[in-house]
């Protein structure tokens, strides 16, 4: 990490959901917090755990963030860390390192000068104060940057700079907000370096607020599924990529295929789905689901097999075709799949993976292990 530019509506109840793991009592706890009329959130944390909130719009995610740090009030409930309540505690006395979404750096002063903030409020020497600065900024790859305005660094620079400022005076608590929100590959991957195996990495309890899957798989030990302000699920990232409890928990984690029907049947823990197309497919039920009801299989692309044969050639399961577009991206490649009268899928393979003569407009099956598709119950409230 070399130089300046390396590259690298109303909020509804969060319900409590704790992993059987953590240990009692737990590092912060938070309980009957309100975030908006009058309505109440509730988590709790291990010490050393990074812990993501998974909030594809934000705001609810953002605002647990805030109140923890000290920089919103709760009307009601209460802040603990460690055994102790924070409520009367002023956020610059709470020893939190905060990142916001847009790093808050102060502009007119230098970078080294943003980064010695905190030390300087604790009355560090100058000399020591500088010292640390110099090896926190080189920690971040942001060494050659310390006489420059933020103005002149990138979002993602920025962003490093912010979180080498969070970390210098050793918090107890690293708060993040959208850590690697709108960044290039290179950045994600060394802000995930940073902060997953970096020389500050290992005993920071870190909690941070996302919005992509991305920034939950690179940096989160464990995550909290929300969704108009409520907690719809608590797991590990791949826990929750796949067996989600819901289908909003199952598109929050990532890309994913729909497929709507009625549930024919549900023998020995596979249950198979008439799909509107008339085509039946396999799958595990996520829920109890009446036989005869309308429900939606979920299938990630990665875990769809794909031949150019006919149906019955590729075994039992298996479903006719139509390959409508293949599309090159890189480490990967895109299989736009029609399904007739059943919509379209859509299938990833690695680019290395030999597609064995599949070609736009040919006609070919598909197929999947029902112990990799999730049906849900259709209803109103479906996010898709």
């Amino acid at each position: 990490m070399g130089g300046c530019h390396h590259a690298l509506g109303h909020t509804k109840t969060l319900l409590v959901m704790q992993s059987s793991d953590l240990p009692e009592p737990a590092f912060l706890a938070v309980r009957g917090i309100d975030l908006a009329a009058g309505e109440d959130a509730a988590l709790m944390m291990a010490r050393g755990e990074s812990l993501a909130l998974l909030d594809r719009y934000g705001a609810a995610a953002r605002g647990v963030l805030r109140m923890i740090a000290g920089l919103r009030r709760p009307g009601s409930g209460e802040i603990v860390i460690n055994g102790r309540r924070l409520q009367a505690t002023p956020a610059h006395r709470r020893g939190f390192g905060y990142v916001p979404a847009n790093a808050g750096l102060i502009g007119f002063r230098d970078i080294a000068g943003n980064v010695a903030a905190p030390l300087a409020a604790r009355g560090i020497a100058g000399k020591v104060r500088r010292g640390r600065v110099a090896a926190m900024l080189a920690m971040v790859g942001l060494a050659e940057c310390a006489a420059r305005r933020p103005g002149e660094l990138s979002p993602a620079e920025r962003y490093r700079a912010a979180l080498a400022r969070a970390l210098i005076a050793s918090p107890a608590l690293l708060l993040l907000e959208e850590p690697d929100d709108g960044f290039a590959e290179p950045e994600r991957r060394m802000l995930a370096t940073l902060l997953r195996a970096g020389p500050a990495a290992p005993g920071v309890t870190t909690l941070l607020a996302a919005r992509t899957p991305a920034a939950v798989f690179a940096l989160a030990d464990r995550a909290l599924v929300l969704h108009e302000g409520r907690i719809v699920q608590d797991g590990t990232p791949q826990s929750l990529y796949d067996a989600p409890a819901s289908l909003t928990a199952a598109i929050a984690m990532g890309e994913a295929n729909i497929l709507d029907g009625v549930l024919e049947e549900d023998e020995n823990d596979i249950a198979r789905l008439r799909l509107d197309n008339g085509a039946r497919v396999a799958g595990s039920l996520a829920e109890r689901i009446a036989i005869g009801q309308r429900s939606r299989l979920m299938i990630r692309p990665e875990r769809i097999a794909v031949a150019a044969i006919a149906a019955e050639e590729l075994g039992e399961g298996a479903i006719s075709a139509v390959l409508r577009k293949v599309m090159p991206l890189g480490a990967l490649t895109r299989l736009i799949v029609s399904l007739g009268a059943g919509g379209e899928i859509i299938i990833t393979r690695p680019a290395s993976a030999n597609l064995r003569g599949l070609q736009p407009g040919l006609e070919m099956s598909v197929a999947w292990s029902a112990a990799h598709a999730r049906i849900f119950a259709a209803t109103p409230r479906d996010s898709t």
